[in-house]
């Protein structure tokens, strides 16, 4: 699912990325072999881990640098939390179901994408010449 275009051309985002591409993928390969709903719950407990260090991570970056999308950028950070910890709490209320995975993806799938392509994208170019000229 990855594809170069998602690339942002700083290593550690991209690297990270990449890491929660490949979660995606697997909970993906469950669905075609029926063992989504034992690896959704997997995935919620690993983005649950990984949203918290990968926005720390990108924030630490745009406040270094003096980004000024800084507080646009983390605003959607705590609402694809919010995202996140309302499918866990869905998950700690029943068991999961086909379509609630279903929902997960495409959830994931449709913001990563986005945010990616356009907010990463934005805040990348900035802090890439930022840091071309003031490397810290």
């Amino acid at each position: 699912m990855w594809t170069d275009d998602l690339a942002v051309g700083i290593d550690d985002i991209d690297s990270q990325h990449k890491a929660l591409f490949e979660q995606l993928d697997k909970l993906l390969d469950a669905c075609v072999a029926g063992g989504e709903r034992e690896e959704v719950v997997t995935m919620l407990c690993f983005l649950d881990q990984y949203v918290v260090a990968h926005f720390s991570a990108e924030e630490k970056l745009q406040q270094e640098y003096g980004y000024p999308g800084y507080e646009k950028h983390r605003a959607e950070h705590e609402e694809f939390m919010r995202r996140i910890n309302r499918f866990v709490e869905e998950v700690a209320a029943a068991a999961p179901t086909r379509d609630f995975v279903l929902r997960v993806n495409q959830t994931l799938i449709d913001w990563l994408k986005f945010h990616i392509l356009a907010v990463d994208k934005e805040m990348s170019e900035f802090l890439l010449k930022k840091m071309r000229c003031n490397p810290i």
